[in-house]
C-alpha cells in the first residue's frame, strides 16, 4: 500500500513543508533583510518551527521541547510556559495543547470541555488530556498533530498501512470522526467509487470549523464538515497537485470565514474577501480556490481571523487580508487587497498567526512581532498596536 505521508497545518502554528527533511534549506535572505531588527539584549534559545498564536496570547517551541508563552493569561493561556520535552504545540483563541512522549496536556480556557480533563473549569497550568472521545485509547503521540479549535481539540495522527486517525475533546467528543478519516485496514476501493484518507487537518481556531485534506484516488480534496459554508470549497481538483509521489506540499490554513491552501503551485484561497483575506481587491467571495498573486516558491502559510501570511523559499515573508490593527507588518493599519512583504521578518525560522497578530522566529532565538497587543501578544508587555515589526520581550 502507498503511503501515505501527512502534512498537518495549524492557525495558530504555521511551518514550513514538514515532510520533505531532504528538501533544501531555506535560501539565504534577500536584501531586504538587512531590515530586521538587531538581537535582543541577552542570550536566547534558538527556536524550532511552531510557532502558536491565539487571540491575545502567543506561544512557541525551541527546539529542547520547551514552551515559552506570553500575552494575556486571564483564562490560563500562559500555563505551558515553561513546559518541557514537547513534540507539538498548537493553540486555540484562549487554550493551547501540547503533545509529550506519552501524554497530551492543555492549558486554558475550557467553557466547552477543551481541555478533555472531564470538566469546563478553566486551567492556569497544563492538565492531561483524557477524553478524546472513541478514538483516544489508540493514540500514538509520537505520530500526532493538535488541531485546535474555538470549542475542541483534535489530535491526528497516522498508521502508516492502517489510515488516519483522530481523537477530539470538546465540542467534537462525539462526533462520528472516523466518518473524517477512516479506521482499521484500508480494503481495495470498490470499482467506481471515491477511495479517500485524509492525510492533513486544519482548525478553525476562531470558529468551531475543522477542515481536511484527503487523498481521494490519488487527488487531494478539501472538505469542511464543520464551521461556515464559505469554508467548504468547490473541488479544484487540478490545482492542489497530486500525492502520487508522496511529496505534495499539502499545506491548509482556516481563518475565521476564509481557508488557503499551499499546493505545487503557490496558494489557493476561497471563502469571505470582505478585509482582502483572498488576496484579491474585489470584495466578492468565492468557493472557487483562487490562486494569490506572486505565490510561486511559497514554503510556508498561516491564518488569523482574516489575515494570512505565507514566507516564501527565498526566506521573504508575505502578507495580505485585513490589517487594520497592525498585523501585516507594513507600517500602516490598513487592510490589503494585495500581497504586502513584511521586510523586517525575512529570512524567519517559523511564521505564525493570531486572530490579529502575526509572528516572525528566527534561529537565532529572536522572534518579531506586529499587530494586536492589547495584552501584550506582540511585544511581551502589551502597547495596544504595533504595526511595524518588533522584537518581543519574553520574560524569563
Amino acid at each position: 500500500m502507498r503511503r501515505i505521508l501527512f502534512a498537518f497545518a495549524f492557525l495558530a502554528a504555521c511551518r514550513p513543508e514538514p515532510h520533505r527533511p531532504s528538501a533544501a534549506p531555506l535560501a539565504a535572505p534577500s536584501a531586504t533583510a538587512a531590515h530586521a531588527p538587531p538581537p535582543a539584549a541577552g542570550a536566547r534559545e534558538p527556536v524550532s518551527t511552531t510557532l502558536a498564536l491565539g487571540r491575545a496570547f502567543s506561544c512557541l517551541l525551541t527546539t529542547r521541547g520547551q514552551v515559552r508563552c506570553w500575552g494575556t493569561n486571564d483564562s490560563g493561556q500562559r500555563g505551558g510556559d515553561g513546559l518541557g520535552g514537547v513534540l507539538a504545540l498548537a493553540a486555540g483563541p484562549d487554550h493551547a495543547c501540547a503533545v509529550q512522549q506519552d501524554v497530551i496536556r492543555c492549558w486554558g480556557k475550557n467553557d466547552h470541555g477543551q481541555l478533555g480533563d472531564g470538566s469546563r473549569i478553566e486551567r492556569p497550568s497544563p492538565v492531561l488530556v483524557r477524553e478524546m472521545g472513541r478514538a483516544g485509547e489508540h493514540i500514538q503521540h509520537e505520530k500526532t498533530q493538535p488541531v485546535l479549535t474555538r470549542d475542541s481539540s483534535c489530535f491526528f495522527w497516522s498508521e502508516e498501512y492502517s489510515g488516519s486517525f483522530a481523537a477530539c475533546t470538546g465540542a467534537h467528543l462525539d462526533t462520528d470522526i472516523f466518518g473524517l478519516t477512516g479506521r482499521g485496514p484500508a480494503p481495495p476501493c470498490p470499482s467506481g467509487t471515491l477511495c479517500s484518507k485524509v492525510y492533513a487537518a486544519s482548525g478553525a481556531a476562531f470558529e468551531s470549523g475543522l477542515c481536511t485534506l484527503s487523498d481521494v484516488n490519488g487527488v487531494p480534496r478539501v472538505a469542511c464538515p464543520f464551521g461556515p459554508p464559505s469554508l467548504a470549497p468547490r473541488q479544484p481538483e487540478r490545482d492542489f497537485g497530486s500525492q502520487d509521489d508522496g511529496k505534495t506540499v499539502g499545506v491548509l490554513v482556516v481563518g475565521r470565514d476564509f481557508a488557503c491552501g499551499l499546493g505545487a503551485g503557490g496558494v489557493l484561497c476561497w471563502g469571505s474577501n470582505t478585509r482582502g483575506q483572498l488576496g484579491r481587491r474585489e470584495p466578492a467571495g468565492t468557493r472557487d480556490p483562487l490562486p494569490v498573486e506572486g505565490m510561486a516558491g511559497a514554503a510556508a502559510l498561516c491564518a488569523g481571523a482574516e489575515h494570512a501570511c505565507a514566507q516564501k523559499a527565498d526566506g521573504r515573508v508575505l502578507c495580505w487580508g485585513d490589517g487594520r490593527r497592525g498585523q501585516l507588518g507594513t507600517g500602516d493599519p490598513v487592510a490589503a487587497g494585495t500581497v504586502v512583504e513584511v521586510p523586517a521578518a525575512a529570512g524567519a525560522k517559523a511564521i505564525g498567526c493570531g486572530e490579529a497578530h502575526t509572528c516572525a522566529a528566527f534561529a537565532d532565538g529572536r522572534v518579531v512581532c506586529w499587530g494586536a497587543d492589547e495584552a501584550g501578544q506582540s511585544s511581551g508587555s502589551g502597547k495596544g498596536l504595533i504595526a511595524a515589526p518588533s522584537v518581543v520581550t519574553i520574560s524569563r
